[in-house]
């Protein structure tokens, strides 16, 4: 978990050099490292000690590869240090649900996180049209989002937060037998005394192949990787 932790830390300081240097992508020295840190995201995952280890994520991936046909996807919540693949349960107007053989669920927009079911503290819902649009663009940009959450009485209170993105050169890895090669996308937001980074790599397409991602103050970051979309 370490290495995810970094990689967060790697988005920060990409965002901070861009603020630094304008809009001249070329100066964002930061930039090669915030590369390297998104790549260990995953990597550094399957370094387990030999005795007691947790189950290996890739060989976790392979198996459920071979054992199912629809879309899946690798998410482990930092908090826990637990590990799971999730199915796509279903699909309405952009938005993908994907459950955990536990009942978790994961929604998403365009690989943006959009909230989160069964973990406890949950994304309830959000308004982010323009982060998807940033990420899925590989775009440096200002922008706004909301993120809502229940409060004690069991209404959604609103997290409106100012971000700000950046992005790295084109870069590759390999994951459970596969190739994945994309652009790095930082995120920076702050809103209301809260702070968290989002890394993401994204395809030529505009695809989010994987990500580290902030569900909120409770429950901190989830890594998730795509297997199959």
């Amino acid at each position: 978990m370490t290495n995810m932790r970094r990689a967060g830390m790697a988005a920060l300081a990409l965002v901070a050099g861009l603020a630094a240097c304008g809009t001249d992508q070329t100066r964002l020295e930061t930039g090669r490292e915030a590369t390297a840190e998104v790549k260990a995201l995953l990597r550094g995952l399957v370094h387990r000690g030999p005795k007691g280890a947790a189950p290996d994520p890739q060989q976790i991936a392979r198996e459920a590869l071979a054992a199912n046909a629809g879309p899946l996807m690798l998410v482990s919540l930092e908090a826990t240090k637990s590990t799971s693949v999730f199915g796509l349960r279903g699909e309405n107007n952009g938005m993908r649900t994907w459950l955990s053989p536990s009942g978790q669920g994961v929604i998403t927009r365009g690989g943006v996180l959009a909230g989160t079911r069964g973990f406890g503290n949950d994304l309830m819902s959000s308004d982010i049209g323009p982060l998807i649009g940033a990420v899925q663009g590989r775009r440096t940009t200002a922008l706004k989002i909301e993120l809502r959450y229940l409060d004690g009485l069991g209404k959604e209170r609103p997290l409106p937060l100012d971000c700000r993105t950046g992005t790295a050169a084109p870069t590759g890895y390999d994951f459970a037998g596969m190739r994945f090669e994309g652009t790095p996308v930082a995120v920076h937001c702050e809103g209301y005394g809260f702070t968290f980074d989002n890394s993401y790599i994204v395809s030529g397409a505009g695809t989010v192949l994987s990500s580290r991602q902030w569900i909120g103050p409770r429950l901190g970051y989830l890594t998730l990787q795509s297997l199959r979309n």
